[in-house]
Order: C-alpha cells, then sequence, then structure tokens
C-alpha cells in the first residue's frame, strides 16, 4: 500500500501553514494586492515572534531537508519551501512542475506532459510514471498534443504524495494570479523567441502586453493560467479531464486552431511502468521505457561503458574518445529497433543485453575512431528539436525523484488556448517534435535501495549526450557532481559521422578528439543537465546528507537549493 501514514495529518495542516508562511513572508506586498489568501488576524497570529514553525510551516524542518536542482529558479524556491515544510519529495516535484508551468511557459505547460523515475526507499521501489502526451486527434490547422501534465501529476502525488493537493497547486496559483518577477532563464527563452512571438497574438498578449517583451525582472501576470489553477487546486485533477472545465479548455484549443476533442482529454490516463534496469557494480542504473526512447538508449550506452569495467579502466585521454564511439554505436543501433511511434521493435532488455552491446563493441579500438558495424552509408538519424526541461528532487528521509517535462518545442506549438492562458504542446512527430531524448536517469544501491544518483537534462538530442558523459565521469571516474556537469560536452553522431564538441571550453576535447580521427565540429552547446549524487550513497541513519552534492548547470540560469539548516 501506497499511501503515507500522515496524509490525515497533512490534509488537515499543511496547506494552512504552507499559506500562513507565504503570507508572513510577503505581508506587505499582499496587503496592497485586491486578491488575499490571508486574513489580518492569521497573519498577526502566524507570524508573532517565538512561534514555532509546525508541519506544513516554512522552516519546519530545521536540520537537512533535502535538496534539489530545476533550470528555473523561481520554480526550485517553491520546491524548497515544500521540502522545508516537511513535505517529501514528491510533493516538491509536483509543486514546482506546476509553478514551472506559470515561470518557465517556453518548456512547460498545462498543456504537456513528460516522465518521472521516482524511487521510494521506504518500500525499496523504484517506478516509472509515463504521462508523455500523445498527439490530439481533432481537426485544426495547428495540431497539438493531448494535456497530460495534470493527471500525471495527480497520479504521482495519490501514490507516493504526503501534502493535501492544494498545498502543492496553490504556490502556481499564487505565482499566476499575483504575478512573479520574470527569471533570467524564462528572459533568454523570450529573447530567442522574439520574433514568432510577436507574429501570435495570444503569446503576445501574454508575454508582451504593452507592446514590449517583457525582460528579466519585469512582472509576469496571467489571469486566465491562475483560474485554471485554481480550479484545478479546489476540485481536483479530475475538474481538469471531465464536465465544464474540461469542454471550456477544448473549445478554447479548438479556437486557436489545435487538435483536441472532449473524449481524448477525458479518456487519458497516464501509466505506471517498470524501469530500464542496468546493474552495474554494486548500483542498479533506472532508465525510462518507451516512448521515452532516451531511456534504451542511455541504457545501452551505459551497458557499453561498464561491461568489462571498460570506462574506468580507460585512461584520461581515451575516456572522451571511447564516449564517442559508445554514443555513435547506441544511435546507429536505435534504427534497428525504433518503431513508430516512438515504441521498441524488440523487447527493450534485448536493448542493452550484454550479447548485443559486445557485437556492437567488437570493433572498437582505442587508438582510432571507428565506424559502428553494419552502418550503411545512406542511414540518417531522426530530427529532434532541442527543447524542455527536467529536475531532480532528494528529500530528508531519502526519496528521490527525477522528471522531464515537455511541450515538444519551446512555447509548444505557438499558440495559447482561448481564455485559459494554456500554451499547447505540439503534436509529436512533427519537425523533430518527438519523445526521442526523454529519460531521466536514477541510481540507487544494489543491497541496501539507498539512493545514490539522479540526474535529468533538457535539450533534445543533446539531452542523452549531456546525462551520459556526467554519470560516466561522476560514477565512474569519481569526478566530484560539481566538476562533472561544467566539464565541456561532446555529441557524436554516426550519420553523418560528426563529433560536435562544445564551443566553450572544449579546445582541449576537440584537439584529442581529431588526433584520433573523428571529424570535429564546435558547437555552442544547449543542453542543461540538473544532478544530485551521493557518494556513499543516501542514510538516514548514518545522516550522509552532507556528503551529497547537488548542482544546477552553469549554461542555464537555475538553481540547486540544498543546505542542512534553513538560513
Amino acid at each position: 500500500m501506497h499511501t503515507r501514514l500522515s496524509r490525515g495529518i497533512a490534509s488537515k495542516i499543511g496547506a494552512t501553514g504552507i499559506m500562513f508562511k507565504w503570507c508572513c513572508q510577503q505581508t506587505r506586498f499582499l496587503l496592497k494586492s485586491a486578491v488575499t489568501a490571508c486574513v489580518a488576524g492569521a497573519l498577526l497570529s502566524a507570524c508573532a515572534e517565538g512561534t514555532d514553525p509546525e508541519y506544513g510551516d516554512v522552516g519546519y524542518v530545521s536540520g537537512f531537508y533535502g535538496g534539489l536542482s530545476v533550470d528555473e529558479p523561481t520554480a526550485a524556491l517553491v520546491g524548497r519551501n515544500v521540502l522545508t515544510a516537511g513535505g517529501n519529495a514528491v510533493d516538491a516535484a509536483v509543486a514546482m512542475s506546476f509553478a514551472l508551468s506559470v515561470t518557465y511557459p517556453s518548456e512547460v505547460s498545462l498543456g504537456g506532459g513528460g516522465v518521472c523515475i521516482v524511487h521510494d526507499t521506504s518500500l525499496g521501489l523504484t517506478e516509472v510514471i509515463d504521462f508523455i502526451p500523445p498527439a490530439g486527434s481533432g481537426s485544426g490547422e495547428r495540431p497539438s498534443a493531448i494535456p497530460t501534465m495534470v493527471r500525471g501529476m495527480a497520479a504521482l502525488h495519490a501514490r507516493y504524495g504526503q501534502f493535501p493537493w492544494r498545498a502543492v497547486v496553490s504556490p502556481s496559483e499564487r505565482l499566476a494570479r499575483l504575478g512573479h518577477r520574470v527569471s533570467r532563464a524564462f528572459a533568454a527563452d523570450l529573447t530567442r523567441a522574439a520574433a514568432p512571438l510577436s507574429q501570435e497574438p495570444t503569446l503576445r498578449a501574454v508575454f508582451a502586453p504593452n507592446g514590449r517583451l517583457l525582460g528579466e525582472g519585469d512582472r509576469l501576470v496571467q489571469p486566465d493560467l491562475s483560474g485554471i489553477l485554481g480550479q484545478i487546486r479546489a476540485n481536483g485533477a479530475g475538474a481538469f479531464y471531465s464536465g465544464q472545465l474540461a469542454r471550456r479548455i477544448v473549445e478554447g484549443v479548438r479556437a486557436v486552431g489545435g487538435t483536441l476533442t472532449y473524449e481524448e482529454l477525458n479518456a487519458y490516463t497516464p501509466a505506471w511502468r517498470s524501469t530500464v534496469l542496468v546493474p552495474f557494480d554494486s548500483s542498479e542504473a533506472h532508465f525510462a521505457p518507451p516512448p521515452a526512447a532516451g531511456g534504451p538508449l542511455l541504457a545501452s550506452m551505459w551497458r557499453m561503458l561498464t561491461e568489462g569495467d571498460r570506462y574506468e579502466d580507460a585512461n584520461a585521454s581515451q575516456r572522451s574518445h571511447l564516449i564517442a564511439e559508445v554514443m555513435k554505436r547506441a544511435l546507429a543501433d536505435r534504427r534497428n529497433w525504433l518503431a513508430e511511434g516512438f515504441a521498441s521493435t524488440v523487447p527493450v532488455s534485448d536493448i542493452h543485453s550484454p550479447e548485443r552491446v559486445a557485437a556492437l563493441m567488437a570493433n572498437y579500438s582505442a587508438s582510432q575512431a571507428t565506424r559502428p558495424p553494419g552502418l550503411s552509408a545512406q542511414a540518417g538519424q531522426v530530427p529532434e528539436v532541442i527543447s524542455g526541461t527536467g529536475f531532480v528532487v532528494l528529500d530528508r528521509l531519502g526519496m528521490a525523484i527525477a522528471c522531464n517535462l515537455t511541450q515538444y518545442n519551446s512555447f509548444g506549438n505557438g499558440r495559447i488556448a482561448d481564455e485559459t492562458g494554456i500554451i499547447l504542446a505540439a503534436a509529436p512527430g512533427l519537425r523533430g517534435r518527438n519523445p526521442l531524448s526523454l529519460s531521466p536517469v536514477m541510481v540507487i544501491t544494489e543491497n541496501t535501495l539507498n539512493f545514490r544518483f539522479a540526474a535529468a537534462s533538457g535539450g533534445g538530442p543533446l539531452a542523452p549526450a549531456s546525462l551520459i558523459e556526467v554519470m560516466a565521469q561522476t560514477l565512474l571516474g569519481d569526478v566530484p557532481v560539481e566538476q562533472a556537469v561544467a566539464a565541456p560536452r561532446l555529441y557524436a553522431s554516426d550519420a553523418p559521422d560528426t563529433v560536435l564538441v562544445e564551443e566553450q571550453g572544449g579546445n582541449d576535447l576537440a584537439a584529442s578528439l581529431a588526433a584520433l580521427g573523428h571529424p570535429v565540429s564546435r558547437f555552442n552547446w544547449q543542453g542543461r543537465v540538473t544532478a544530485l549524487h551521493c557518494p556513499n550513497s543516501f542514510s538516514v541513519s548514518r545522516r550522509e546528507g552532507s556528503r551529497c552534492g547537488v548542482v544546477a548547470d552553469p549554461r542555464g540560469f537555475g538553481l540547486a537549493p540544498f543546505s542542512n539548516s534553513l538560513e
């Protein structure tokens, strides 16, 4: 049984505590607002000096509360507040996901979805929740996906959450209703998308309300979106998928040319799946299964690196070459098993079997670049759009979660459903908009089932490349996770045969690969990694939290709160 024993207590005091503490921190602002969640008496009571925080209050956890990493800082603070109020990793993940739909709508929307790997140390269970959005089948001139995130978050919360539902949704509702300052992370996406945004009235009305595109520090208010979030908070996720609100959403999608029917919205259900598991040393690496096709790809690469201690036995100058060769082979083999709809034509366990990867590495040479066995000269890669984001969370009791969220394109299909504030996710399968790159990763110890490592990445085809490099350096090369995430990266393609090396700081890496015969090009890297690593695995009894490392990618503008005390 997955229901937490403390859920009854949480439902009574969790939401109230979080609300009061948030109000304490923003009293001056709220008293000037026409919309406030706190009455003056409650403020005076909850903010009184000397009052000890209760369960549900920010600051309730005075010692180690866990940590997280996410690409957008406002959402990171929402997650941190949930952890310090006594919430678990899933509570923080759900709260951050909804917050990202408000603060980072270029990459996350209620109209999109994703995939998460969750590890519950108390149950010794690691599993995947798949809420990857399929294409809508309705008629329209701007194809869109079925919105899956709300029901995915509800299923995740129902299975593992501790705080009441309203407590994890209300922070995002407040951010949308009262407004928030545009972060550098979102401002950078707005700048990159300035030209198409200026051409689309529904986006322009929200993100350039006065005729000027919002910039860092400007206040963004989203009243339509806050109304939808308010109904989700008050009436549950089911209201989004059936009844009056669902019909309103479908009408809003159709009004802007999207493709969605009430029947398919109502029928959508997320799926719980087993992970793709690759044992190594005394640990287990867990990846997501198709249609998160990045999972089997990563599993294949990980098996090639770990079989026979291949990566660990290579010297420093050989390891980048090995990564490039492994990447080429895994991408070449993906064409052998990838089916229409991004499923697999063979059992997923066969993709990373020792026999299969041994055949792929049969002609590997440590001293020169080689072509993957059986590669057709006419073969080409399936295109992928560089987009999406990911985050990781670890709580004070060792529960961990790693998620990828996507709308298949920056700003989805480029339109907001009428009178909802919801950016529509692009329909998968068109012009490289697909789930090929999706797969967070989780590593746990084999015997104790304790958390050891988690990572997630956005960036289309660069996501698996980023993850495998960080994983190898951290878990096999004993490099501190902060150093591994910051190191220059590479992406090796088998068709065409080339290695893209990060422009910034990658001169030595490019030179070493070229010396071994790799055709090298330089590239301004856009893939970002969020990662958590506990070198000795996380153990509550050993109080190992202080030895863990958490990092947000320096290529972006995210945040990684992690502390043994609340300052």
